[in-house]
């Protein structure tokens, strides 16, 4: 597991290097399910360089990304990759984004890594270990009362289209909580 986590850990930093250096470039946006759900060249671009890595490193393994593949492996360990998670961000050159990956073993998750490339920061988890900022040990927060706690939450693609309760239940958290954030990256915001 260690040599899953290390890879995995090389492999975000490596892509949010990229990402980070493309940052202010000019990009081709396109959309996939919905006019709000966008996809950058820089999303296709760490697709293929993840996917290739991976590959490379191990071969035997799955593949499931965002992008474009799903494959299916015959060693047992599947990666599951968001190679930008928080493209409209990205896209919209507001800095809060992320490179995410996990990793299952025989269809039980085991490691999982979110790298912020604006940050420099690398949170990375192994089941039974524990998990770390920048290798350091972290935690969860100790608050144990609601209207202490400062909340992250966001809304899925099909929020203009679907009559779902997230406003009301952001609109209840929001006057119960001490705070409530939106910032874009799902991962960042479990992190």
């Amino acid at each position: 597991m260690n040599e899953l986590l290390a890879l995995a850990t090389s492999l975000a930093r490596e892509a949010g290097e990229i990402a980070r250096d493309r940052f202010h470039e000019p990009r081709t946006i396109a959309t996939k399910s919905s006019e709000i759900d966008l996809v950058t060249d820089v999303d296709h671009a760490l697709d293929a360089l993840l996917r290739e890595r991976i590959l490379a490193s191990r071969p035997n393994d799955g593949l499931l990304t965002e992008e474009n593949t799903a494959r299916a492996g015959t060693s047992g360990v599947r990666w599951i990759v968001d190679p930008l998670d928080g493209t409209t961000n990205y896209a919209h050159a507001f800095p809060h984004f992320s490179i995410s990956i996990g990793i299952e073993v025989d269809g039980r998750r085991e490691i999982a890594v979110v790298h912020d490339p604006m940050r420099d920061e690398t949170f990375a988890a192994q089941r039974g270990r524990g998990a770390s900022l920048n290798a350091a040990p972290i935690r969860v927060s100790k608050i144990g009362e609601l209207r202490r706690a400062l909340l992250a939450t966001g809304f899925a693609y099909d929020v203009h289209t679907r009559r779902t309760p997230n406003l009301d239940y952001f609109g209840r958290f929001m006057t119960r909580a001490q705070a409530i954030r939106r910032a874009g990256s799902a991962a960042l915001d479990l992190a």
